[in-house]
């Protein structure tokens, strides 16, 4: 079997401004509403919808600094409703992003992996 072209199909950002306590929202809620986004950009009827989540076989976390999660790719795999043979919870680092994003791409283009997720979330106020 020859090589796999990956493609970006949908993109997800959620962004919360407020800097009351009430308001917060933990990493894991942030990502999975950023996953969820992604999944609607795609703008897909309900039924092909289903179907490119079933296969989803690989999700990759940037590991948070704000809060302190053992698993936090299989805690997202539960609220998906999935469950990917490749699941990653980064190393801290700025380069996390793009070295997780250069893996899918390679597993996608080796044929290992057919749907990625890659996904990352900060619970940290600012004033800017």
């Amino acid at each position: 079997m020859g090589h796999s072209v990956p493609i970006i199909i949908g993109v997800g950002d959620v962004v919360n401004r407020s800097l009351k306590p009430e308001d917060a929202v933990e990493p894991l809620q942030l990502m999975f509403q950023a996953i969820c986004k992604a999944i609607e950009d795609v703008q897909l009827s309900n039924q092909v919808e289903q179907k490119l989540r079933s296969q989803i076989d690989s999700i990759d976390v940037v590991r948070t600094w704000t809060w302190p999660y053992t698993d936090l790719p299989g805690l997202l795999c539960h609220q998906l409703g999935i469950n990917p043979h490749h699941r990653k919870y980064s190393e801290h680092g700025g380069n996390q992003p793009a070295k997780l994003f250069d893996d899918a791409a390679r597993r996608v283009s080796l044929n290992q992996s057919k749907v990625a997720i890659i996904t990352g979330g900060e619970a940290l106020a600012s004033r800017m």
